[in-house]
């Protein structure tokens, strides 16, 4: 009887050993937070600029030729071909002196005509960041990250009100009221609480207003493993020309 019990012993103990490598594991298809990934830009005939922009470092569209002056923002896409379970973000680095603060991000974009992009209206351009997961505590996150809200899209998405998504959300996006190219029904209407955000698992809807910000916004108010330091081998064209960013010009 005490061999049989000291067995289960020892296989107990190396059940516990064994246990944090198999919780480390990623699961099928899934990257690790950390690992590069491309932003995927929606599959469709429609033109990028209706959903909120997410260029990092760039202050030019696509069509343009490239150029880092402008200042570092957080961007989130979802969701990401190579981030399955997981999320793609491009991120401002929250550690380090200040002029790496202001000046560096962990994420890219490269020259226009390569990449993922597939919008008709809006030439290609290969966007890329690293993967990540959403968070409640610095607790949960790899060593080397910090759990804490990003502030993506800050160029053309606006959540305030969440009664005005159906004709605020973006600049060019679908109002509501106006039924797309396609569609058998009208962009929805968010003017009450209870509007049926089902309507837009509908292909043909996706870029209502009311739509994209459904999408969009909840994220807002998500927490997010992320970068602590700037990564200079993966990211080592990450650096701003503009000399104002961080000083509130």
């Amino acid at each position: 009887m005490k061999r049989i019990l000291s067995g289960a012993r020892r296989r107990g103990r190396w059940l516990w050993l064994l246990l944090p490598l198999l919780i480390m594991l990623p699961g099928c298809g899934d990257r690790p937070i950390g690992q590069p990934c491309t932003f995927s830009w929606p599959n469709d005939d429609t033109d990028c600029s209706d959903y909120p922009q997410c260029h990092p470092l760039q202050n030019v569209k696509p069509s343009v030729t490239l150029a880092n002056d402008a200042c570092p923002v957080d961007c989130i896409q979802m969701p990401s071909l190579e981030c399955e379970n997981l999320i793609c973000v491009a991120t401002q680095v929250p550690e380090g002196d200040a002029e790496t603060k202001a000046k560096h991000m962990n994420g890219v974009c490269v020259a226009p005509g390569v990449g993922t992009a597939s919008c008709t209206a809006t030439p290609a351009m290969s966007c890329g960041g690293y993967c990540t997961k959403t968070c409640l505590s610095s607790a949960s996150c790899p060593k080397g990250y910090v759990c804490s809200a990003m502030a993506p899209f800050e160029e053309n998405l606006t959540c305030e009100p969440d009664t005005g998504w159906g004709t605020n959300c973006t600049g060019t996006c679908i109002k509501a009221g106006v039924t797309p190219s396609g569609a058998s029904e009208p962009c929805p209407s968010t003017e009450s609480i209870d509007w049926d955000t089902a309507v837009c698992e509908e292909a043909t809807l996706g870029s209502c207003c009311a739509c994209i910000c459904s999408q969009f916004c909840p994220l807002l108010s998500q927490k997010f493993c992320r970068k602590k330091n700037w990564d200079e081998v993966m990211f080592k064209d990450s650096t701003t020309n503009a000399t104002t960013c961080g000083t509130g010009g």
